[in-house]
C-alpha cells in the first residue's frame, strides 16, 4: 500500500515536472560587449533575466593569472540577476580564443596545475556568487597542440566535478555545475576529446554548431546549417548541426547533455561574380561591422536593417535563410529557423540550447520591428521554458544604465549630471538617486548645492 502510494505520488511529481519544460537555454554573455558602440553597449542589467535558464559571464580576454583570478566590479551586477529569477543559474566562462590554446595545454598537462586552478577557481565562483564554471578550451589537440590534450582535457574535467561534490557535501551548498563548449569540426573532435568517458563529469556540453562556413571559403556559404545541402561534397557533408550532434550522440555523448549552439549573427561577402546563390564565388567577407568592429561578422540587430530591400531566399535542403542586396550576401538565423532547429533538437531528444551571444540579437527591440530580443524569445517558447514566478524587470538603453550605475565607484555626496544643469547625483553607498532643483535653480559644483542660474 505505502509503496503503491509513493509510486503514484512519485507519478504524479513526474507528470507535473513533464509540464514545465525539460530543456536548457543556456545564454552567453561577452564581458566586451560593454565597450562596443556608445549607442548599442550592452551591460548585465540590458539582460532579461527571464529569457534562459542558465546564464554565462564570458570574459574572452581573461588573461589574468590562473592562479590569483581578478575580480570584475560586474560580477556583482551579473549574479544580482537572480534576484529576479530564483531558478536561473549563473556560470563564469573561463577562456576562448584569446586565453591561449597551448596554455590550457600546460595547465591541464600536470597535477600540481590542474590542482592549483581547481584550488583558485572553487573559492572564486562562490566569493562573487556564481553557480558554476563554462571552461572554455578551444580546443584540445587543435593542429598539434599536444598530443596528449585529449587524455589531459578528460582528467581536467574529472578532477573539477570531484572538487565540486566534495566542496558541495562540505558546504552543505548546492554542487557547482561544470559545463563546457566544445568543437564542431569533426577532425577536432577526433583530436581532442574522450567523448563517452569526459561526458561523465560534464552537465552540459555546448556543441559550437556556429562558424561551419565563412569567408575563407571563397564561396558563399551558410554559418550554422541544420542539415546537409545537395551540393555538399567531401568533408563539406559534415558541417552542419545535424551531422554533428548525431557524431557526438553515438559516440557516447547522453544526448541530454549535449545542447545545440544557436548563434544571433550572420556572416556576409562581397560577391565576386552577378551570382548569388549557394556556392557563388566571392572576394572577402562583407562590410565591416559598426558593433563587432569585424568584416563580415554581424549581428541580428544589424542584419535587419540590411534586409530593408534584400531578396531574401530559403536554403531548403538546409532550413536557414539568407539574403544579398547590391554585392553583398549575407547568412543568417531568423526566428523561423530557430523555430526549425529548436523542433528538430525536440524531435532526437537533446537536452537544449546554447545562444551565442545575448548581446547580438535585438534586445532593445529597436531594430528589427520584431519586439523585445527577438531570436531569444522564439528560442525560449519553442523549447517551451516558462518562468511565472520571474520578474523581468530589465532596462534595454544601454544610457540608462550608465546614470543609474553612475555612483557605483563614487563616494557618498552630491555631483553634477552630466547631460542637464538642473539635476544632479546623490550618490549614497554607490546607489545612484537622480534629483531635480527646484525651478529657476541649477546645480552648482562650487558648492554642491542648487544656486540661482
Amino acid at each position: 500500500m505505502g509503496k503503491a502510494l509513493l509510486l503514484t505520488v512519485s507519478l504524479v511529481f513526474l507528470q507535473y515536472v513533464s509540464l514545465v519544460s525539460p530543456y536548457v537555454l543556456l545564454c552567453y554573455y561577452i564581458r566586451s560587449s560593454n565597450q562596443r558602440l556608445p549607442s548599442i553597449m550592452f551591460y548585465p542589467e540590458n539582460i532579461d533575466p527571464c529569457l534562459c535558464t542558465h546564464l554565462i559571464y564570458s570574459d574572452n580576454k581573461e588573461i589574468a593569472n590562473t592562479y590569483h583570478w581578478k575580480d570584475d566590479p560586474l560580477f556583482k551586477r551579473f549574479t544580482d540577476l537572480k534576484k529576479n529569477n530564483k531558478n536561473l543559474k549563473t556560470l563564469y566562462g573561463f577562456g576562448g580564443w584569446s586565453f591561449g590554446i597551448s596554455r590550457f595545454s600546460i595547465i591541464a598537462a600536470k597535477l600540481d596545475s590542474r590542482i592549483q586552478f581547481i584550488n583558485s577557481a572553487v573559492p572564486f565562483l562562490r566569493k562573487h556568487g556564481f553557480d558554476g564554471l563554462d571552461l572554455d578550451w578551444r580546443y584540445p589537440g587543435y593542429r598539434g597542440t599536444g598530443n596528449n590534450d585529449k587524455y589531459h582535457f578528460t582528467i581536467f574535467m574529472k578532477e573539477l566535478m570531484e572538487a565540486f561534490i566534495a566542496e558541495a557535501q562540505t558546504s552543505g551548498k548546492d554542487r557547482l555545475l561544470l559545463t563546457a563548449p566544445v568543437a564542431a569540426n569533426k577532425k577536432d573532435i577526433d583530436a581532442g576529446y574522450e567523448i563517452a568517458e569526459v561526458s561523465k563529469y560534464l552537465d552540459f556540453i555546448s556543441v559550437l554548431t556556429l562558424q561551419f562556413n565563412g569567408p575563407w571559403n571563397k564561396l558563399t556559404a551558410h554559418n550554422s546549417p541544420l542539415h546537409r545541402g545537395s551540393a555538399d561534397k567531401g568533408e563539406q557533408r559534415n558541417f552542419n548541426v545535424d551531422y554533428v550532434l548525431k557524431y557526438w550522440r553515438d559516440r557516447g555523448a547522453p544526448a541530454a547533455k549535449l545542447l545545440v549552439t544557436f548563434p544571433t549573427y550572420g556572416n556576409s561577402y562581397i560577391l565576386k561574380t552577378s551570382k548569388t546563390g549557394i556556392g557563388a564565388p566571392v572576394t572577402v567577407g562583407g562590410s565591416i561591422s559598426p558593433y563587432t568592429g569585424q568584416r563580415g561578422f554581424l549581428p541580428y540587430h544589424e542584419i535587419c536593417p540590411f534586409l530593408k530591400g534584400a531578396t531574401k531566399k530559403m536554403i531548403e535542403d538546409q532550413k536557414v535563410p539568407y539574403a544579398f542586396k547590391g554585392n553583398e550576401w549575407v547568412g543568417y538565423d531568423d526566428q523561423q529557423s530557430f523555430k526549425t532547429k529548436a523542433q528538430w533538437l525536440k524531435d532526437n531528444n537533446f537536452g537544449g540550447a546554447t545562444l551565442w551571444t545575448l548581446d547580438m540579437d535585438d534586445y532593445s527591440g529597436t531594430h528589427c520591428n520584431q519586439g523585445l530580443y527577438p531570436l531569444t524569445n522564439t528560442l525560449k517558447t519553442a523549447l517551451g521554458i516558462s518562468n511565472s514566478e520571474c520578474k523581468s524587470s530589465f532596462i534595454t538603453s544601454p544610457q540608462e544604465v550608465e546614470l543609474k550605475t553612475w555612483c557605483s565607484d563614487q563616494p557618498n555626496g552630491f555631483y553634477p549630471f552630466p547631460i542637464d544643469s538642473h539635476k544632479y547625483f546623490n550618490c549614497a553607498r554607490g546607489h545612484s538617486y537622480i534629483m531635480s532643483c527646484p525651478a529657476g535653480l541649477n546645480f552648482d559644483i562650487s558648492c554642491h548645492c542648487c544656486d540661482i542660474e
